[in-house]
C-alpha cells in the first residue's frame, strides 16, 4: 500500500513569489532568536505538512499501518542555490507532521506510527526545481504486514 502527496511551501519572498520550504539554516536561525521562535517555526511547518497529509489520507482511505514504512522525500526548490544539507534539514518538519500525535507533540496526521528508525526507512529523492511550486513530494510505502 502506498500514499503519495505534495506538501506545498508555506513561504513567500518579500516580492510575493513562492519561496522554498524552511531548511536547516532557517531552523537554526529561529532557534538562536529564542526558544519560542524555534518552536513556533517547527509547529507552523509541521502543521503545513499535517494538513497536506490529512487531505491525501482522506482521498486515498489510508490508515496508519502497524508496520515499518519507507518514506521518500523529494524536495522541490525554486533554484539550485541552496546546499543539499540545508534542504534536507526540512525533513524534520515533514516527518513530524505525518507521524501520530503523542504527548508533548499535539499535532501530526497519523500516516505513520513514528519517525524513529524502528518505524521508517528514510530515503531522499533527487532535488527538483520548479520556480512556481516549491515544496516536497512525500511517498510512503508499507514494508511489512
Amino acid at each position: 500500500m502506498n500514499l503519495e502527496f505534495f506538501v506545498p511551501s508555506n513561504r513567500t519572498t518579500k516580492a510575493g513569489k513562492p519561496a522554498p520550504l524552511d531548511g536547516l539554516n532557517e531552523l537554526v536561525s529561529s532557534e538562536r532568536n529564542g526558544f519560542g521562535a524555534g518552536n513556533s517555526k517547527k509547529r507552523k511547518n509541521g502543521l503545513n505538512a499535517q494538513n497536506a497529509c490529512h487531505v491525501a489520507m482522506r482521498e486515498s482511505g489510508w490508515a496508519c499501518p502497524n508496520s515499518k514504512c519507507r518514506v521518500t522525500l523529494t524536495f522541490v526548490e525554486t533554484s539550485r542555490r541552496r546546499d543539499p544539507d540545508n534542504i534536507f534539514g526540512g525533513a524534520k518538519f515533514i516527518l513530524d507532521g505525518i507521524t501520530k500525535p503523542r504527548a508533548g507533540k499535539m499535532f501530526g496526521a497519523g500516516a505513520i506510527e513514528d519517525d524513529s528508525q524502528k518505524w521508517i526507512d528514510l530515503d531522499f529523492g533527487p532535488i527538483l526545481v520548479d520556480r512556481d511550486r516549491p515544496g516536497c513530494i512525500v511517498s510512503i510505502e508499507t514494508l511489512g504486514d
